[in-house]
This record gives C-alpha cells, sequence and structure tokens, in this order.
C-alpha cells in the first residue's frame, strides 16, 4: 500500500509539472539565403547540434532569397546561413558573423579562348538560373568594371547549360561552387572545356579593392588535360547569430557544431577547413566566434606538432 501512494504521488506530481515541461521548450529558428543543397546539410547539422544538447527543444529552417524579408520578420530567426559579401549593412544590424564555414569559386570554362579575349565583342555566355549564381557573377563583372548589360549571358539549369556548351553554342559558361565540381567536370570532359585562370587580368589591386573577393588556386588535377592549375576568385559563406542569443547558449551550442562534425562525414566541412577560411578573413567574428577559432587553431597546432614528433621518432 505504501508503495503504491508513492507511485501515485509521483504520477500525480509529474502530471503538475507536465505544462511547465511542455511551456519550457524552445526553438531556434534558421534562415538559408541560397538553395544550394550544402547550405540545406549545412542548416540540418546545426539543428542535430543544438538537439544534442537541448533533445527535448525544436529547429525549424527556411530559405528565402535576399531582401525577402523585411527586418521584422529577419528579427525572427536564430541563424542566418549567407555569403560574406551579402551581410550588408541592413543585416548587421540585427546579426554577427560567428563562424566561416565554406567558399565557392567563380570558375569561367572556356574552349580555346584566353583570360585576354574573355570579354570580346561576339561571344556567348551561360551562367546557372539559380539565384546566388546570378547575383555572384554580377558582383564579380561589376568588380571587373563589366557592364552586364552589353554581354550576351543567358541563364540556364545545369542540363541545358552543359547541352549549349557541348553544342557550340556558348562560348564561355560561368560556374560557382566547390571544386571539383559536377557542372565544371562534365564541360571539361564532355565538352572539351577548360576551366581557364582569371586573375592576372583583373585590375590592380583588386583584391584590396574588393575585400569580399578572396583568390583562389584549384589544382590541375581535379580536372582533364589542364596544362597549369587554375587561379581564380571565390566568395565566402559564413553562419551568423542573431545578437539577441545569450552568449553562453551559443558558445554550447557552436562547441556541439564542431564536436558534431566528426560524426557527419557527409558533410563537406572539417575543423581544417573552417579554419581555412579563417584565414585573411575580412570580416570580424562574434566574441564566442573568435574564441572557437583559437581553440581550433591551438588544437591544429597540437596535432601538427605530435605528427612532427612522431616523424622524427620514426627516423632515429
Amino acid at each position: 500500500m505504501k508503495k503504491y501512494l508513492q507511485l501515485l504521488c509521483f504520477t500525480a506530481l509529474f502530471v503538475m509539472l507536465l505544462p511547465v515541461f511542455a511551456n519550457d521548450k524552445r526553438e531556434i529558428k534558421i534562415l538559408r539565403q541560397t538553395p544550394s543543397a550544402l547550405d540545406r546539410a549545412i542548416s540540418d547539422h546545426l539543428c542535430v547540434s543544438y538537439e544534442v544538447i537541448h533533445p527535448y527543444h525544436r529547429c525549424k529552417e527556411a530559405y528565402f532569397e535576399p531582401g525577402k524579408l523585411t527586418r521584422k520578420e529577419r528579427a525572427e530567426y536564430d541563424f542566418i546561413i549567407t555569403s560574406e559579401q551579402f551581410f550588408n549593412e541592413k543585416l548587421k544590424r540585427d546579426f554577427q558573423l560567428v563562424l566561416p564555414l565554406y567558399h565557392q569559386a567563380f570558375t569561367v570554362v572556356t574552349r580555346g579562348i584566353d583570360e585576354v579575349s574573355l570579354f570580346k565583342p561576339g561571344m556567348k555566355y551561360g551562367v546557372l538560373q539559380q539565384k546566388a549564381q546570378e547575383n555572384v557573377l554580377s558582383e564579380v563583372l561589376k568588380a571587373m568594371s563589366v557592364d552586364e548589360r552589353k554581354l550576351s549571358v543567358e541563364h540556364l539549369e545545369s542540363q541545358d547549360l552543359v547541352d549549349r556548351f557541348c553544342s557550340f553554342d556558348l562560348n564561355v559558361a560561368f560556374v560557382i561552387g566547390a571544386h571539383p565540381n559536377k557542372i565544371v567536370r562534365q564541360l571539361n570532359t564532355l565538352c572539351d572545356g577548360e576551366p581557364i585562370s582569371i586573375v592576372q587580368e583583373l585590375p590592380k589591386n583588386f583584391f584590396q579593392r574588393h575585400r569580399y573577393f578572396y583568390q583562389t588556386h584549384v589544382p590541375k588535377e581535379l580536372y582533364w588535360r589542364l596544362p597549369n592549375d587554375i587561379e581564380t576568385l571565390s566568395v565566402r559563406y559564413l553562419l551568423a547569430v542573431n545578437k539577441s542569443m545569450d552568449e553562453a547558449d551559443l558558445d554550447e551550442l557552436m562547441d556541439s557544431f564542431i564536436n558534431e562534425l566528426e560524426y557527419n562525414s557527409s558533410l563537406p566541412i572539417t575543423e581544417a577547413s573552417i579554419l581555412l577560411n579563417y584565414n585573411n578573413l575580412q570580416t570580424p567574428l562574434h566574441e564566442v566566434g573568435d574564441e572557437l577559432m583559437e581553440e581550433l587553431q591551438e588544437e591544429q597546432a597540437s596535432k601538427q606538432a605530435d605528427l612532427e614528433e612522431k616523424q622524427n621518432e620514426g627516423m632515429l
């Protein structure tokens, strides 16, 4: 009888506290500003990282193009995944960059055309019909002082871009993405297209004047029959956090984000790649982000020292 009364009391207490637990449930909201599968995967990873430390809480994500939401609507989100170049003054009112994620290279694929002749009259160009691709192309051309309105640029789906290039309907294809790139590889192997370097023809002090573009080196071994490595430019994508988020909560979540990378082999982001994208970053990070970068740098230096020590021991 005594055990029965104890069980009854415990059940009653649980029922009384149930509304409290329900009301305590929270959620984070993530805004993606590109439709890319990679950004969706990063968003999912952030959700998992959050739910690992808060299993009874929820995580939601949504995609809207830059400029589609009002400031009030944007302020409802806890995180934004966006490019550094589109992290403008409007976003900076309510958000602060916290973590560098990855970069996307601006790749020019041609057939028998060098970088000097890239914008000569009569050329036909193609770009993927995606807002993020079109935006980066516009920004790059503007930075290079090329009037996009005077170019014959067609906006095509990926297979149409490949088919039109292979049919000699296009002279140049612009592709923004990580390397090795599936579309660049198709243009290269199926259509005899050649990714080319463009850095030498950029205006003087280009990277100093356009600080959201970074010089990128693409090894020739990634593609078929390339005579030289590719020197081009890239755009970095980062994670921004709402300034209203508690610093301790953010610190815990970012630690979880990094720790969970070990168990998510499908995500092409590692501690090393995050540090790589942190190098020469032009936009200041949130204090939590800076501290995390310092920890990763110390960890990488320790691993390198251990590796060198083992190599030296093996040589003795």
